[in-house]
């Protein structure tokens, strides 16, 4: 919108997904909601990432999650602030960020969905308005 970007992923399934697709696609699903409720202003962009990482690692996951719990959008599609394990930043208001938790899995496939947060001064906002619950995310063929 007038040059500012937005981000949406969704990890989608092509038919039934096996009773596993369906562990992991909650794992990353509380990954992201977790990541996304700590959202405020006066919070750490490491604490972000620690709040999605918390749960993937209690599913023992951890070692499939290689990459940060997302960044800040504007003028481009990846900026700072970046949601990862040793951030110094604090989120404030007004700044817009990407919150994509994920893992991937060698011979299974990745599990993210991506969605775009405002930090407001109360707490957060969720622009991204993509389906994102399992039965909305599975193609029928």
């Amino acid at each position: 919108l007038d040059g500012y970007r937005a981000e949406c992923e969704r990890t989608v399934f092509l038919g039934e997904p096996t009773d596993k697709d369906k562990e992991y696609f909650k794992i990353m699903f509380e990954a992201q909601r977790a990541a996304i409720e700590a959202v405020k202003p006066g919070v750490k962009c490491k604490d972000i990432d620690k709040a999605a990482r918390s749960v993937i690692q209690k599913a023992k996951l951890g070692e499939y999650a290689n990459h940060r719990t997302g960044h800040g959008l504007g003028l481009s599609a990846h900026e700072a602030p970046y949601l990862r394990f040793d951030a110094e930043d604090t989120l404030e208001a007004g700044m817009v960020v990407s919150i994509e938790p994920g893992f991937y899995i060698p011979g299974v496939g990745g599990f993210r969905h991506s969605d775009t947060v405002i930090v407001t001064p109360e707490g957060y906002e969720v622009v991204t308005e993509a389906p994102s619950e399992l039965e909305e995310c599975i193609i029928t063929v």
